[in-house]
């Protein structure tokens, strides 16, 4: 009975020891991490001064990257951050073009060659594990051509800078005291841009916008 005692003892205090030192955990710091997923992009182009001609590119595809920021945590569990990142892609997509009067010609194409991003944070931090909103600033470069013949050639193309805004939600986990992993949802709207486009008869006036929804994993060293 008593070895049995001592045993019961050694686990209640093991218990109380580890559930000690998740709480004590402190998020506050800097950090610096890789991350890899998966986006699923809209994208509109469309000749403004005909409206009947478009394409809807859709690309999607996987990217990764790598992203650091700073956590500061509060007396009341409340952590405030600010978080970047830079990711290069394979976000791609092909679509018909359809020409005035409701013509699909051959096709279409277009890539996102990279994204970045500076957001805010805010969290609430449950010893270890740390769920978090988050949104700021997105931006993304983007390359886009339509109306490509049976031979390959390429009638237009363009690349663009685009800027819009983020939102999104996760969690981390402080796997060790300095090993930390991630898993994230965010929905990225890069905005629109106007230009004009040399047309087969005429420079139109064109559009283009760009949005997406991803889902990412990362692991980070916490300084």
């Amino acid at each position: 009975m008593r070895q049995l005692l001592l045993a019961t003892s050694a686990l209640a205090l093991g218990a109380g020891t580890a559930a000690a030192q998740d709480q004590a955990y402190d998020w506050s710091g800097a950090y610096v991490g890789v991350q890899a997923g998966y986006a699923v992009g809209q994208s509109l182009y469309t000749n403004t001064d005909f409206p009947t001609e478009y394409v809807n590119y859709d690309p999607d595809g996987f990217f990764g990257g790598v992203y650091a920021g700073y956590n500061f945590q509060m007396s009341n569990n409340v952590v405030l951050g600010v978080d970047g990142d830079l990711n290069f892609t394979g976000i791609k997509g092909t679509n018909d073009y359809w020409w005035v009067g409701g013509i699909p010609v051959p096709t279409a194409s277009a890539e996102i060659k990279y994204t970045a991003a500076l957001r805010a944070r805010l969290g609430y931090a449950v010893g270890r594990f740390l769920p978090y909103v988050a949104g700021g600033l997105s931006a993304a470069k983007y390359d886009f051509d339509f109306v490509r013949d049976s031979t390959g050639f390429v009638y237009y193309d363009e690349s663009k800078s685009m800027f819009g805004w983020n939102v999104g939600l996760g969690a981390e986990y402080a796997a060790t005291d300095n090993l930390v992993l991630r898993a994230e949802y965010r929905y990225s709207d890069y905005g629109s841009k106007s230009f004009a486009q040399p047309d087969f008869f005429s420079i139109d006036d064109a559009n283009v916008t760009l949005s997406s929804h991803d889902f990412r994993l990362g692991v980070a060293y916490k300084f």
